[in-house]
């Protein structure tokens, strides 16, 4: 048992390092402090939103039904989130070889993985439910100290049946993607295919939100039907029966167990497919061509090895490339609907012949919108990790290590901008100098946001890391160059409604160029000179 607590700690506390903002060991207290602001502020935003909702049942006497929904709403996206952690949190993960190499039997290591998935969901689950459970208390027709009982026993076991069902599912993701040469492509489509849905549904909430009301008995039956937890909890919060409880608790208990125990079966031999190395050809050593490339290709090549290899850097990256695509191709099947949009006075109130007029400046937006949100350097450094040294020592110019990394996001932005620029341009009818200005902006603005993002990395890169996500997601330097964007974003757009219709959209687009001309001149020059500088004093 001592063994078994030691090495749950030492897995804890090497992966919470994930949570974790500052990248200062004598700063603990913002380590901890700064990771729990951000959820209690997520918490408040949960709590705020969810009395809304509330108020706006309460008349209907529908709070229950609510309640059930949110809890299908959080398992779902428990279901969707530990899908994507399971390639960090269960496979493939770095301390293998570390944990197998010790006297500790295969199912205790494979306890400490589940446990430690276990934790990492149900803080994101009580991120998500915990306000919802407080608003609750407000609106609550009947309420007694059994709801609060009921409702921290739900609190634990309430993400069981998620978790067993995604990393069942991650199992399967995994083991199907072990099985080719690019293994990450299973996960790296779950995930986008997950954001797009979530964004869908967020898109779509006022639909939903009357959907509900409509039919709320038929969904009632429906969920407490199909999804056990959210009926029983529904059941218990108004109705208190001790001995449903108690089913309950070993229903989950009893399910879990036959999750592991299925994992346990595939466990390892997924895990040992994954290290394999795949080859495409057995080449024979007479055949054997070398080929000599320059090193600005080599260093490309390596960055674009990196991406590919990294689920979560191509989601957290290529996720508003997709979304470019996809509402570039929504544009011109619904253009009426589009312009709808645009000149309803309960949206965006535009006056229809100026938005007709100035169609140019609407590409011109969305192009800066992908481009401000697809931040690809803010991380580039710190993947290095601990091969930064090695880096260091490579006869290549530093100045060429930089730009190599400015090279591969723009081989990843520019074709997609492009494309995408291309089926506007077919539905819109813009002149030839409005779709050159365009195509030149499409490199030039994202190559703004491709510079911000490394010299921000340099700044404040994180070099000691136990899990990719945590460079990706959590890192100082990803937080300000997003913020960074998402100011520049917001300020092009504001400047362009305020002058829509009062100066001619193609000398916006003339003007707009010299500057970002300009700004990407003096970057450039920032980067070279102090960036080169930041590099060499880097160390681990």
């Amino acid at each position: 048992m001592k063994k078994l607590l030691s090495l749950i700690k030492a897995c804890m506390t090497s992966d919470m390092n994930i949570f974790k903002i500052k990248q200062k060991k004598d700063n603990k207290k913002n380590n901890i402090a700064l990771p729990i602001v951000i959820s209690l502020i997520i918490m408040f935003y949960v709590w705020t939103n969810s009395n809304i909702l509330f108020e706006k049942m309460a008349p209907l006497h529908l709070q229950v039904l609510l309640v059930s929904l949110f809890v299908v709403g959080i398992s779902f996206f428990t279901v969707i989130e530990g899908v994507y952690k399971t390639g960090a949190l269960l496979f493939n993960c770095k301390d293998d070889q570390l944990l197998l190499s010790l006297p500790l039997k295969r199912s205790t290591i494979l306890f400490v993985r589940i446990f430690k998935f276990y934790v990492f969901e149900l803080i994101f689950n009580s991120i998500w439910l915990l306000p919802i459970m407080v608003a609750y208390i407000r609106w609550a027709e009947v309420l007694d100290w059994t709801y609060f009982l009921v409702s921290i026993i739900m609190l634990f076991f309430l993400p069981i049946i998620p978790i067993v069902l995604s990393f069942i599912i991650g199992m399967i993701t995994s083991s199907l993607s072990s099985r080719f040469k690019y293994k990450n492509l299973a996960q790296i489509i779950i995930s986008m295919t997950t954001c797009l849905v979530i964004l869908y549904i967020a898109m779509n909430a006022e639909s939903f939100y009357k959907y509900v009301i409509t039919h709320a008995t038929s969904i009632n039956d429906f969920i407490t039907k199909i999804y056990y937890p959210a009926g029983v909890y529904a059941t218990l919060i108004t109705k208190f029966d001790a001995i449903k409880l108690l089913i309950f608790i070993e229903v989950n208990l009893v399910i879990f167990v036959l999750g592991i125990t299925i994992l346990s079966k595939f466990y390892f031999k997924i895990n040992s497919r994954l290290k394999k190395v795949s080859t495409s050809k057995k080449t024979k050593i007479n055949d054997l061509v070398i080929k000599r490339r320059t090193s600005t290709i080599s260093l490309i090549r390596k960055e674009l090895n990196t991406f590919f290899k990294t689920p979560v850097f191509v989601v957290n990256a290529g996720f508003s490339l997709v979304l470019f695509i996809l509402i570039s191709i929504v544009i011109c099947v619904k253009y009426n609907s589009f312009l709808l949009i645009l000149t309803d006075k309960n949206s965006f109130g535009l006056d229809k012949k100026i938005v007709l007029n100035n169609l140019s400046l609407v590409v011109f937006v969305l192009i800066s919108f992908t481009s401000y949100t697809t931040s690809i350097t803010n991380s580039s450094i710190s993947l290095e990790g601990r091969n930064i040294n090695i880096l260091k020592t490579l006869p290549v110019k530093v100045k060429d290590i930089l730009m190599s990394k400015i090279y591969t996001c723009l081989l990843l932005t520019t074709p997609v901008l492009l494309v995408g620029d291309i089926i506007l341009f077919i539905k819109f009818d813009l002149s030839i100098i409005e779709i050159i200005l365009l195509l030149v902006l499409s490199i030039l603005i994202p190559l703004v946001s491709h510079f911000i993002g490394l010299i921000t990395n340099l700044k404040y890169p994180k070099l000691e890391w136990e899990n990719q996500a945590e460079v990706v997601k959590q890192s100082t330097s990803s937080f300000i160059a997003v913020m960074i964007g998402m100011v520049l974003m917001m300020t092009s757009i504001v400047i362009i409604v305020s002058i829509l219709g009062k100066v001619n959209s193609l000398l916006i687009l003339l003007i707009t160029t010299v500057i970002y001309i300009i700004i990407n001149a003096l970057l450039y020059t920032y980067l070279i000179k102090k960036g080169t500088k930041t590099f060499n004093k880097l160390s681990i």
